[in-house]
């Protein structure tokens, strides 16, 4: 047991340490296991039966980054889990591309509602673009937090926890310091919220840029990374300072 945490430790220095470190767990416990299926157990949920974890490697149908970060294949399903610490600014979306590919049209009305709320407030070219925000109604918000197959879903658990994966191994069973919450729960439970954010701190307001379906893209590029476009995201929290439209 002393060998196996040190080894986690050192899997912890990568940039996605989380779901390494998780990976990692899961699968030497089940080799400590004489490889037979083990417990998964996490403050929120218990899920039997698990055979392996591993990293998923697919991408969305757009290219852009997947919901499924980890797998969990198990004697009877495949389950998929979102991994995210505690803090985490983004709980779905895999940016503009992903949510439209959940629900077409959903981003681009959003975008152009905060565009015009900016137009609105008297932004000019080059101006600093305040946080914007639009509150997501039920049925919505349970459809981006779960997902589908074109964006790398549906999303089975959100697993929230610290970046430090730790874990205790006893009698078959696997006991982390992270929580399994049910994405359909997890959906129901908060009150969600679309983000608008820049990619990088240097970008700034352009008024004319669009996409190529004339969908206007509100960030310029970043003079110093040539990053282009805002970054849409779903979360769970939502500025007193923001900007706030409805769509």
């Amino acid at each position: 047991m002393k060998s196996f945490k040190t080894h986690l430790a050192e899997a912890g220095l990568s940039a996605e340490r989380q779901e390494t470190a998780f990976v990692e767990l899961v699968n030497t416990s089940v080799k400590m296991n004489n490889d037979t299926p083990i417990t998964l157990i996490t403050k929120e949920a218990t899920i039997k039966n698990v055979l392996k974890a591993e990293k998923f490697e697919g991408r969305q149908e757009s290219g852009s980054e997947p919901y499924t970060d980890v797998r969990l294949i198990t004697s009877t399903k495949i389950i998929n889990l979102s991994m995210k610490g505690p803090s985490a600014p983004s709980l779905a979306g895999g940016g503009l591309r992903g949510i439209e590919a959940i629900i077409p049209g959903i981003g681009a009305k959003f975008f152009r509602a905060a565009y015009d709320n900016l137009i609105k407030k008297g932004l000019s070219l080059g101006d600093k673009v305040p946080d914007t925000f639009g509150d997501l109604n039920d049925k919505d918000k349970l459809l981006l937090v779960v997902g589908n197959k074109a964006m790398g879903g549906p999303i089975h658990y959100m697993y929230i926890g610290p970046m430090d994966v730790t874990g205790k191994f006893e009698d078959g069973k696997l006991t982390v310091n992270g929580k399994c919450i049910n994405s359909k729960k997890y959906a129901k439970s908060k009150n969600l919220y679309f983000r608008l954010r820049a990619r990088r701190i240097d970008q700034r307001f352009d008024p004319e840029a669009s996409d190529k379906n004339n969908t206007p893209k509100i960030y310029g590029k970043s003079p110093s990374r040539g990053d282009s476009a805002g970054r849409l995201v779903v979360t769970d929290k939502k500025s007193s300072k923001g900007e706030v439209v409805v769509f």
